[in-house]
């Protein structure tokens, strides 16, 4: 690892300036820093699409989705035209199309596939949002393309849907690869990452709870799980370096009627284009 960098959740480097000025706000103020955490934590970073994945998006009839509650418009992909439909959500800084693996093996298998841009992501409008939003496209994505056989999510799409769920049964069965369980984890881990003092983290949290009006906890992918009764195939590899395997197993303990499924050497995003992985999905789909 550099001197100059560091590693931020998404497999990022926050350059050493961005971490200099968290320490000179904080410095100055603790809430001046956590204004300036909260606004570096809204803000996604749109990658360059690759150009396997453009082969996707050219495939894709994409149309646009109001959601009046978060004041975006979300970009929604569909491909084939399957009796059985199937609905993906990527994690933070992804895109629809970064789960091409998984979409032609529905297709293969006689799915109709609905993706989104998350809020704020790919061709989505807007340049910063949080996982309530997703909570939102989510359940508006069910409103106007629904219903669904099974629903898919990476990293934080996964958790969102686990919230989803948790709440409005919209799913017959839920596939969730690489997704965190403990949003109280993730705050104080992106603030140690910036050098910052934990009472920053303490105050986000504090901010995120005001905005939500409910407490972190709430948010967490365990204690969604408690509430889920239709089948969940949690699926994440041993190595991966942005989200522990430990939140798999303690999400997957916390399931009614739940499979666990662990990888090894895939990571966090390689997950998502192995064959194998693939199969196991398509076969708890069929059981």
């Amino acid at each position: 690892m550099s001197k100059k960098q560091k590693n931020q959740p998404g497999g990022m480097k926050i350059p050493r300036i961005i971490i200099l000025a968290g320490k000179f706000l904080q410095a100055v103020s603790t809430d001046l820093a956590t204004r300036y955490v909260k606004f570096l934590f809204q803000k996604p970073i749109k990658h360059k699409t690759p150009e396997h994945e453009k082969i996707w998006e050219s495939k894709a009839q994409i149309s646009y989705m109001a959601v009046p509650e978060i004041d975006k418009s979300i970009a929604v992909y569909q491909w084939g035209n399957g009796d059985k439909t199937a609905l993906l959500v990527h994690g933070w800084s992804g895109r629809a199309t970064q789960m091409y693996k998984i979409i032609e093996k529905l297709l293969q298998s006689g799915y109709k596939v609905i993706s989104i841009d998350g809020p704020a992501h790919g061709k989505s409008t807007g340049n910063k949002t949080m996982m309530p939003e997703f909570i939102k496209a989510i359940e508006k994505v069910f409103e106007i393309y629904g219903p669904f056989d099974v629903a898919i999510g990476h990293s934080m799409g996964g958790i969102a849907l686990l919230n989803v769920q948790a709440h409005r049964p919209l799913f017959k069965k839920l596939v969730i690869i690489g997704a965190p369980d403990s949003i109280y984890d993730i705050f104080h881990n992106f603030v140690k990452k910036l050098e910052l003092k934990p009472v920053v983290a303490e105050k986000l949290i504090a901010m995120f709870e005001k905005i939500t009006g409910k407490s972190i906890y709430e948010f967490h992918g365990s204690y969604a799980c408690k509430n889920i009764e239709e089948p969940v195939l949690i699926i994440h590899d041993e190595n991966d370096k942005e989200v522990p395997v430990k939140d798999a197993i303690n999400n997957y303990k916390h399931l009614k009627n739940g499979k666990l499924l662990k990888t090894k050497g895939l990571g966090h995003s390689r997950i998502l284009k192995d064959d194998a992985v693939t199969d196991e999905i398509i076969k708890f789909l069929e059981t």
